[in-house]
This record gives C-alpha cells, sequence and structure tokens, in this order.
C-alpha cells in the first residue's frame, strides 16, 4: 500500500485516538464535578455518592496496565471493538437505574471499559501509525489533561443546568461508537502474535491490576474516612502491600515478566516518572485549587468556574500543543522541561496572593501558564521515558505510564485535598483565638454584623451578628488554606526543575526528531 493511501487510515486513527483520550478524561471530570447533582438525581445518600464516584473511577486501573500488551498480541480491532459498545450500552442505561447496587455495578463496568481507552491510545499510535506523526499523537494525548480541566467544569455545570443530567452518561454514548468505527477502518489488520500470547505473564497482569484497584480505592476513601483511623482504609492499604510484594515476587521468577520492575532501573526512566510526578502535584492548581476555591469562597457554579477559561480555551489549548511540539523537537526535552516547570512556578507563585476578593478574572494569568506549563512538561517527560527505553520493552514501561496517570494522580490529589482540609481547620482555629468575648470592641463589632448599626446590641443582633462572623472566619481559613496549597504546588514545581537538573540528554528518538 502506498503511502498516499495510507493517509485516510492513519487520519482516521488519529481522531480516534484524540477521541478516546479526552473522553476519558472528561468522563472522569465530569462525574466528580456533577456528583452533587448525580446524588439528587439518584436519591443517593452522602457516603453513598461517594462510593458512586469511586466505583465510576477505581475500576480503571484493573486492566488498563495490560491493554498495551493486549493490542500487541491481538490487533487494535479485537481488543476495542467489543468494549466500545459495551460502554455505550451502559452509558444509556445508568440514568434509569436507581439502586444503588445496580448503579455502583454498571459504574464499575463502564469504569474497566473506559481504562480501556486511554490504556491503548499510546500502542495504537505507535503500531498504527508512521513514526513522524508520533509526536503529534503524543501531543494530543497529553491535551486531554488541560482540555478535560477547563472544559468539563463549564459542560458539567452547563447539562445540569439545561439539557439534563442524563448527558453526563449519554454524551459518552454517542462519542464511543465514532471511536469504534475509527478504530476499525483505520487499524492495520494484524494476525495474533501467538509466540507473544504463549508466553503470556497472566498471573502478573491479574495481581498489578487487582493490587493496584485496591490502593485506589483505599486514596479514594482515605479522606473522607480518616486515612489510619479507619479499619477498611488500613486493611486496602495492607492488601495492597501484600498483593504488591507478591507481583515483584512473581514477576522476578517467571521466565517472560510482563511488567518487570528492571523498566525503571534506567536513569531517565526513573528521572521521567519522578518528573510526572511533580508535574501531577504542580498541576493541582489548576485541576483542584482554583475550581475548589471558586466554588467554596467565591460560591460559583461548575458552568460559572469553567467559564472563566472557556472562550479562548480552544485557542490556547492549540497554541500550547503546538509549542509544547516544537520545543520537543528543536531544544529537545530537557529545556522544555525546564520551560515548563517554570510556568508552573510563575503560576504557584502569583496563586500565594490569593485573597477573598479573587474571582475569575484574576486566575486568568495563572490559567494561560497552567495550560502551558501542563502540555510542555507532561508531552517532554512521556517523550523522554520512550526515548530512554528499549523498544521491546515498550509494553512495560506502557503499563507503568498507565500507573501514573491514575494512581499518581489519585495519590497527589487526596493528599492535597487532606493538606487543605487539615489547614483550613488549623487556621479557623488560629483566628478563632483571635476573635473572643474579650476582643476590644466585641459588642460594638456584633452589633455592627448583626444589624448594621454599632449601638444597641440585642439578642437577635447578638445571634445574627456571631453567624456572620463564623462565616467570615471559615472564608479567611479557607483563603489561607488554599494559600498552602499552592506553595505546595510551587515546592512541587521547584522539585521538578531539580529533578530536570539531573537528567542526562536522550538519545535520538522518533519522537524528538523531525
Amino acid at each position: 500500500m502506498s503511502k498516499s493511501s495510507d493517509l485516510p487510515r492513519q487520519g482516521f486513527v488519529a481522531v480516534a485516538m484524540v477521541l478516546a483520550s479526552i473522553l476519558t478524561a472528561f468522563d472522569v471530570r465530569l462525574a466528580n464535578i456533577g456528583l452533587a447533582d448525580l446524588r439528587g438525581a439518584f436519591g443517593l445518600s452522602f457516603d453513598e455518592g461517594a462510593w458512586l464516584s469511586t466505583f465510576a473511577t477505581a475500576p480503571q486501573i484493573l486492566v488498563a496496565p495490560s491493554v498495551g500488551w493486549a493490542i500487541a498480541v491481538f490487533g487494535v480491532k479485537r481488543v476495542m471493538t467489543v468494549p466500545v459498545a459495551l460502554y455505550s450500552m451502559v452509558s444509556v442505561l445508568i440514568p434509569f437505574q436507581h439502586s444503588f447496587e445496580v448503579l455502583a455495578v454498571l459504574h464499575a463496568l463502564r469504569a474497566v471499559v473506559l481504562g480501556m481507552f486511554v490504556g491503548a491510545t499510546l500502542m495504537i499510535a505507535f503500531k498504527n501509525l508512521d513514526r513522524r506523526y508520533w509526536i503529534f499523537a503524543l501531543a494530543f494525548y497529553v491535551l486531554r489533561i488541560p482540555f478535560a480541566q477547563n472544559l468539563g467544569l463549564y459542560t458539567a455545570g452547563s447539562y445540569t443546568q439545561t439539557i439534563g443530567w442524563q448527558w453526563l452518561y449519554w454524551q459518552g454514548a454517542l462519542i464511543a461508537p465514532m471511536v469504534g468505527i475509527l478504530f476499525w477502518y483505520g487499524a492495520k489488520p494484524v494476525a495474533t502474535d501467538r509466540e507473544l500470547l504463549s508466553r503470556a505473564d497472566w498471573g502478573g497482569m491479574a495481581l498489578f491490576g487487582v493490587a493496584l484497584t485496591t490502593l485506589y480505592f483505599a486514596l479514594d476513601q482515605g479522606n473522607r474516612l480518616d486515612w489510619f483511623r479507619s479499619g477498611m482504609v488500613v486493611s486496602l492499604m495492607i492488601a495492597t502491600v501484600f498483593l504488591v510484594i507478591v507481583f515483584l515476587w512473581h514477576e522476578a521468577s517467571v521466565a517472560h515478566p510482563w511488567a518487570h520492575i528492571s523498566v525503571l532501573f534506567s536513569r531517565n526512566v526513573a528521572l521521567g516518572f519522578a518528573a510526572i510526578a511533580c508535574f501531577m502535584t504542580t498541576s493541582l492548581g489548576s485541576s483542584l485549587l482554583e475550581p475548589n476555591f471558586l466554588v467554596s469562597v467565591t460560591r460559583l457554579r461548575p458552568e460559572q468556574v469553567g467559564d472563566f477559561s472557556a472562550p479562548l480555551a480552544i485557542a490556547l489549548l492549540l497554541v500550547a500543543t503546538g509549542t509544547a511540539v516544537v520545543l520537543v523537537r528543536t531544544i529537545k526535552q530537557r529545556a522544555t522541561l525546564i520551560l515548563g516547570f517554570s510556568c508552573f512556578l510563575v503560576a504557584a507563585w502569583l496563586g500565594t496572593e490569593l485573597t477573598n476578593l479573587w474571582a475569575l478574572p484574576e486566575f486568568r494569568l495563572i490559567v494561560v501558564l497552567q495550560i502551558f506549563g501542563e502540555e510542555l512538561v507532561f508531552l517532554a517527560a512521556v517523550a523522554t521515558l520512550f526515548s530512554n527505553v528499549n523498544p521491546a520493552r515498550a509494553v512495560s514501561l506502557t503499563a507503568y505510564v498507565q500507573v501514573m496517570r491514575l494512581i499518581c494522580s489519585e495519590t497527589v490529589a487526596t493528599t492535597m485535598t487532606t493538606w487543605i482540609r487539615q489547614r483550613e481547620q488549623l487556621h479557623s482555629n488560629l483566628i478563632g483565638l483571635h476573635v473572643t468575648g474579650t476582643t476590644p470592641r466585641w459588642n460594638s463589632m456584633l452589633a455592627s454584623l448583626g444589624s448594621g448599626s454599632s449601638s444597641g446590641l440585642t439578642s437577635a443582633d447578638a445571634k445574627r451578628g456571631l453567624g456572620v462572623l463564623a462565616s467570615t472566619v471559615q472564608r479567611e481559613a479557607n483563603v489561607l488554606a488554599y494559600i498552602d496549597g499552592f506553595w505546595l504546588t510551587f515546592a512541587a514545581a521547584v522539585a521538578g526543575l531539580l529533578v530536570v537538573s539531573l537528567m542526562a540528554p536522550s538519545p535520538a528518538h522518533p519522537l524528538t526528531t523531525r
């Protein structure tokens, strides 16, 4: 087949890969943002809603690490056709269910299939696209992160306020069949790799998937159940440690290990994963701190929060993506990582100037810096990983990339959530120590807060004044807690720059050469 006749097929694969990546990121983001509305729609308690959110995300990691291997053995068509159809069917059915048990099962099944979408994208690109297009495929794989973060908020809020919360699910049911059709017509027909199949490490894949899923359950429920004060969280952590130990022993003892940990022993590969960990921490400014601040302090709804970046989001994302590709191919990965982490550094420093008066306009420059930081850092970091690994071990590397995508992101997010909660409690207590009945002009202050006048304190004025004062203390404690959160992202950006300084130059690779 000539190269010219092969272009439409490669175009189908590229579009399908972009849609699958964005669909996955959007789906997780929409479920989290729309959780309050979903609890009301399904009639769930707070605890049931929290568990539903976990069931909707944790099972992604069960099969995601092994999807790359499955595609290498069976090909894209055999691996992706049935999951795409199953995902659409489950997405259509969920809004009509009201039993929590049925909802949990359907969300878990949907999450397993969803995990296959992103788990498959990198291997699909490397096996079906010309090498000269790999960097563009990787760039659009990275694009899903800021795209979902910035537009997912707006879309989730818009659905619940306009056409209905059901479209949080039905959106995917419409897009998934298009992904399946594009993969079917675009993917190269391949025969089953019987040699690779005969050497399948079924035990390793099962142990790895179950261990990581168990860990995800513990992380996702940890903040709500107060971590090690919960017997369930402790049990899940112990089970995870046991399964990981068995997995490592298994991979060291089998003849053909699927994802031996030695793939991480390369200097630049290990530092590349460390850079991604720093990236996931410092990028929490855009994915967690800013939207949560605008909801909890500024009292905006999700569609209003997302709207501050919606008008320019597409243009910003395209410019940032193009810039990242050009920089990785010209000044290479290390310099691109330095520029990206520098963007995060400045954005975090600006965030530490936060006050209760901040609203959408004050975050615009921070958002622009974060979008460029996300594109530059993640693209350069993943390019560093694949350009420093033996091609024969790319499947193993892909498995660990999925671990970083799900487990590391969940770890840093839950850690930041716990940090914000505890810092808010600390600041609330410290501020409260200075606002007591012995405070000068206490009665006149309560009267002013309660009635707007500083004279004639009544019982009703005192009650209203105390309520207003308590709300003010809580608001300021929240502001200080989010400032502490931005300092944490600042430290992560500094750590990222230190990690990059330890990297060696990467060898030439199709991802980084013209």
